[in-house]
């Protein structure tokens, strides 16, 4: 099985989140890790898997995200990822009640492929960042490699 990793990332920390991923599943079979602006000239379609990651910018992915997850050519099973403040961390309270029901970039990312006829498998990847600009939250590398693990193996069964 041959895996599409592809990703926005506004300060650095849903890239690290991707890379982590991509170190993780290079042990599965072939992996292209490959950032929205890289994946422009690629060829999706020559994937059996997409995993798209974006951070959540205004409720949403970034435009860069949404205009790939519209291609025509997107393979059949896609996966979907994002990073996100911290709930908890938001203040005041009213505030933390807008971002909660604004959303997130994966649910989005989620319907978009959905409405493309992908196939989108799994729990979207929920990744903490800490304050507007980040470091991750401790741990999340990890939670990230395991995610995609079981992304992977969810998509071996479904073929």
């Amino acid at each position: 099985m041959s895996i599409l990793i592809v990703y926005d990332s506004i300060f650095g920390n849903t890239g690290q989140i991707a890379r982590a991923m991509a170190e993780a599943l290079a042990q599965t079979g072939p992996v292209k890790l490959a950032s929205v602006q890289e994946a422009r000239d690629l060829d999706p379609s020559r994937y059996n898997l997409l995993i798209i990651g974006s951070p959540t910018r205004g409720f949403r992915p970034t435009p860069e995200i949404q205009e790939f997850a519209c291609r025509s050519d997107l393979p059949k099973t896609a996966a979907v990822f994002d990073t996100r403040i911290n709930l908890d961390t938001i203040n005041p309270a009213p505030l933390r009640w807008v971002v909660q029901a604004g959303g997130y970039a994966a649910e989005r990312l989620h319907r978009e492929l959905a409405d493309q006829g992908c196939t989108v498998i799994g729990p979207p990847g929920e990744f903490v960042v800490e304050g507007q600009e980040g470091p991750l939250r401790e741990g999340e590398l990890e939670r990230a490699a395991d995610w995609a693990r079981g992304i992977a193996a969810q998509a071996k069964t479904a073929d």
